[in-house]
């Protein structure tokens, strides 16, 4: 017994290992596949016990022609069939009506971003002499000259970074649009794959890890809840700080608002600056150009409407999730994204989750219940 036990397992792991290899080139797809279907199991449950329902009906009335040879054959792929259209619309619908809103104003937007950086964002000539004027003073203390000078250079460079990765790749969508149609392929299918044999998945999943079922359910439903708290937590209050930011930016009379509340929705999520790596320096320009009211409009509505929209909405989604305090979970998106990039912002709270369960699983195996 023992013996079919071990090889087993070996074969699974050899299975994995086959299906690993296969999809190494893609990780981020196939962890954002995985997350997304993790999400939408639920509703794949559903539409699958709807279809099921069906099927019966159908069975059990009068067979005709048509039902045989044509319903009833169709209602047993019909799940699959209905949940690949709902996800798709689910994904697809609001990316087309973003892209539809901002399309018309990217360019003058991107080319207004570019002039804006060329120009040190209007900085006037007379703070270029008080800022020479401060560095010679600070010349006269070599260390705390070194201090300043490394924390401005780090400052710089990664104000440029986010620049450059807005200004190049946030929209730089036709450039690989081979690139983007097979990611968006392979996500979509990948998603599909996961959720229709889910159920083989767990299973597989317990024997090689000799874990009861009901505690691979148990990491699965926790998984699920700190994916529900990442999309409202994270992805929603991001399109909501957008919608705040472009709003301020239209009042502010900026021509391109949709572009810069788009901007500022793809900031967002980066903790402690966020939205105001856009608002800020936008803000800037307006006060160099001789626009102080607005200016000044810009920035008070960022700091008491965008960022406490940031500071409440968000922990109150994330910690409704994710059993860990909030200083844990900020913790875990800042390691995410230093080791991860812009994916650790899924990839450090999903972990931190597992991380969680797998303590409450062991507790649970450590101090079994008693039975009086």
């Amino acid at each position: 017994m023992l013996r079919h036990v071990i090889l087993s397992r070996l074969l699974y792991i050899a299975a994995l290992v086959a299906l690993a290899l296969l999809l190494v080139p893609n990780p981020v797809t196939v962890f954002m596949a995985a997350c997304f279907a993790c999400l939408t199991l639920p509703l794949y449950r559903r539409i699958q016990h709807r279809a099921r329902v069906w099927r019966r009906n159908l069975e059990r009335r009068k067979p005709t022609i048509l039902r045989r040879r044509l319903l009833i054959p169709l209602s047993r792929g019909a799940h699959i069939s209905l949940y690949t259209i709902s996800v798709i619309l689910m994904v697809m619908a609001p990316f087309a009506a973003l892209v539809l809103l901002v399309s018309p104003q990217a360019s003058a937007g991107l080319q207004r971003l570019r002039q804006l950086q060329s120009q040190n964002f209007q900085i006037p000539p007379e703070w270029s002499v008080y800022m020479d004027h401060g560095r010679a003073m600070l010349a006269e203390y070599p260390r705390l000259e070194r201090i300043v000078t490394d924390f401005f250079m780090d400052l710089d460079a990664f104000l440029a970074d986010i620049t450059g990765v807005l200004v190049n790749r946030s929209l730089d969508v036709l450039g690989g649009t081979m690139t983007v149609l097979w990611t968006t392929f392979l996500f979509f299918t990948l998603s599909v794959l996961f959720v229709a044999y889910s159920r083989n998945i767990r299973r597989v999943a317990g024997r090689i890890l000799f874990l009861p079922q009901a505690v691979i359910r148990r990491f699965i439903e926790a998984l699920q809840r700190a994916l529900g708290g990442i999309m409202l937590g994270i992805a929603l209050v991001a399109v909501v700080q957008g919608v705040l930011c472009g709003f301020a930016f239209g009042v502010a009379g900026f021509k391109q608002p949709a572009f810069w509340g788009l901007l500022s929705t793809l900031t967002a999520p980066i903790p402690m600056v966020g939205t105001a790596i856009v608002w800020f320096p936008l803000s800037l320009s307006l006060w160099f150009t001789g626009k102080t009211v607005a200016a000044v409009g810009l920035v008070l509505w960022g700091l008491l409407v965008v960022a406490n929209v940031d500071s409440i909405l968000r922990p109150l989604f994330l910690r409704r999730a994710i059993r860990a305090p909030f200083f844990v979970l900020l913790t875990a998106i800042l390691c995410g994204l230093a080791s991860f990039g812009a994916v650790g912002l899924i990839v450090g709270p999903i972990l931190l989750t597992v991380a969680v369960q797998a303590v409450e699983e062991g507790n649970r195996f450590y101090c079994p219940p008693q039975v009086s």
